[in-house]
């Protein structure tokens, strides 16, 4: 949670970024390497998704697209069981989300229906922040966690894109 930007209590109330619906489920954070394994040993459901990353495992009691399961380290009463500084990278920027355009560049990208976007000045903040003093650590982020980088999805307003980055070498 970006705390400087949105009201802890806006998003404690929520909870939208930790719960997954199963059309959703692609949502679920990649989980750097060294996180991963922690939680493996504390017997944390993962599964590993195509491109070799791993991720949450969620468990839906039926095969219904808009049933609902929530991230396994939510605690209802308290939020998420990691401190911050551990939960992964995607939590901790959400609802910013590192995505590919159909051009195959590199962007950066906000969820649209993040209630706690609905201010204007909101907004322009979160913006602000994303491509200016956070762009660095999104940047690196992308370049060490290439799995990390989505496809676009509608659900999301590009916010920057990196024209340089889907550029072909010239030899």
């Amino acid at each position: 949670m970006l705390t400087h930007i949105f009201s802890p209590s806006t998003c404690a109330q929520c909870r939208l970024c930790c719960n997954f619906c199963q059309r959703s489920a692609w949502e679920t954070p990649f989980l750097e390497p060294p996180l991963a394994a922690q939680l493996a040993e504390q017997k944390i459901q993962l599964t590993t998704r195509l491109n070799g990353s791993q991720s949450f495992a969620l468990h839906f009691l039926s095969h219904n697209p808009e049933d609902t399961c929530n991230c396994p380290l939510l605690d209802p009463a308290k939020g998420c069981s990691l401190p911050r500084e551990q939960r992964p990278f995607e939590c901790r920027v959400w609802p910013i989300r590192l995505m590919k355009n159909d051009r195959h560049e590199l962007c950066i990208a906000c969820y649209k229906d993040c209630p706690a976007l609905l201010h204007q000045d909101t907004w322009q903040k979160l913006v602000s922040y994303a491509t200016g003093e956070l762009l660095p650590s999104l940047l690196d982020y992308a370049n060490r966690f290439p799995e990390s980088v989505r496809p676009f999805d509608s659900h999301y307003s590009i916010i920057w894109t990196n024209k340089e980055a889907a550029a072909p070498s010239v030899v």
